[in-house]
C-alpha cells in the first residue's frame, strides 16, 4: 500500500533554505558539507519526483533513508562515491 512516509535524503554540498519549495516542502538542514532534506512525502511517486529533481540539478546523492515510526532509520538506498 502506498501511504505517506517520512524520509531523510542526504545530498553533497550546501543548498540554501530557499530550495525547500523545489523539494515538496521538505525541511533543509546542514551537517558539515551535506544538505539533509527531511520530511513526510505523500507516496512513492512524490519520493521519485524529489529524486528526479536532485538528479536533474546534478546534485550528488549520498543516501536515502525511510524514517520508521518511532524514529528508526531504515535505509532505502545508498550511493557511495569513491573519494580520491
Amino acid at each position: 500500500m502506498d501511504a505517506p512516509a517520512r524520509y531523510e535524503i542526504r545530498i553533497e554540498g550546501r543548498l540554501s533554505a530557499s530550495w525547500g519549495s523545489w523539494f515538496e516542502g521538505l525541511e533543509l538542514r546542514h551537517e558539515d558539507d551535506e544538505t539533509i532534506l527531511a520530511g513526510t512525502l505523500v507516496d512513492q511517486s512524490a519520493l521519485h519526483g524529489v529524486l528526479m529533481r536532485i538528479r536533474d540539478l546534478g546534485l550528488p546523492l549520498i543516501a536515502v533513508s525511510r524514517i520508521e515510526p518511532g524514529g528508526d532509520v531504515g535505509t532505502v538506498g545508498q550511493i557511495e562515491e569513491e573519494r580520491k
